[in-house]
């Protein structure tokens, strides 16, 4: 695999930046942080969970996501975190991205949402993409932020080293608490809908770990569902008629 940078993204005819590698668009501008909080948020019912966290107790909160993009996914749940949660836990959010954009791209994407604006500041602060390409070539991204309780990962490699990457190396050492299913169409990108991934997903899950997803695809609510997912479509968000959402119950075969 080439081991220097590619460039994968460009910026439309409507400002909006588009993957070149899988001819898909990273989010819709005018409803793209909406549908940030609608599928990603609600759809893990992060609000309801951070703030039922037991205060008197000292914990971590792990969210994974298999498609790093733009940042947007993460900084909606940071702002939720900071809005919600009490000060005696911290978030660690991971998240997988193959093709990192450059912080100027970043940054470009993320200042079409001022209500982001510190979020996506603080981010572009520490935010450093690899130098090269390939499997594995990218390594691990680790950053603490200024509240010193949010801090994020982000394994620059394909989806299923990656995950496997997140268990052997530790880094979810209770597993995930919640997904975002976030890679691009799965049409489009079919490598990060596989039955490898949602097997990686399984892995780093327990009992109640929830997900969502833009998608309904029938073959990604089977794969989950073979792999110990109970999930269902829900009305969606905009141009979204029904988007995806679903725990953990137990391991196939159990």
């Amino acid at each position: 695999m080439n081991n220097e940078i590619l460039n994968t993204m460009i910026w439309d005819e409507h400002g909006l930046p588009r993957s070149t590698a899988f001819d898909d668009q990273y989010f819709c501008k005018e409803l793209g942080y909406e549908e940030a909080l609608y599928v990603v948020c609600q759809g893990n019912d992060l609000r309801g969970r951070f703030s039922r966290l037991d205060p008197a107790v000292k914990g971590e909160f792990t969210f994974i996501e298999t498609g790093f993009g733009t940042g947007l996914d993460f900084c909606c749940v940071w702002q939720l975190w900071a809005e919600c949660a009490p000060p005696s836990w911290a978030l660690h959010f991971i998240s997988v991205e193959l093709y990192p954009l450059a912080v100027e791209e970043l940054v470009r994407a993320l200042s079409l949402w001022p209500v982001l604006a510190r979020q996506s500041r603080e981010l572009a602060a520490q935010y450093r993409p690899p130098v090269s390409r390939g499997q594995g070539a990218g390594g691990i991204g680790n950053y603490l932020f200024a509240d010193t309780r949010t801090r994020l990962t982000i394994v620059f490699d394909q989806v299923v080293p990656a995950l496997a990457a997140i268990r052997e190396k530790n880094l979810a050492p209770q597993g995930a608490d919640a997904w975002s299913l976030d890679g691009f169409a799965p049409s489009r990108n079919p490598e990060m809908w596989s039955d490898a991934v949602f097997a990686g997903m399984a892995a780093l899950s327990r009992t109640g770990t929830t997900l969502a997803t833009f998608t309904v695809a029938g073959f990604v609510r089977r794969g989950l569902t073979a792999r110990g997912f109970t999930v269902q479509r829900i009305l969606g968000h905009g141009k979204k008629k029904n988007v995806l959402t679903g725990c953990f119950r137990t391991a196939s075969g159990e």
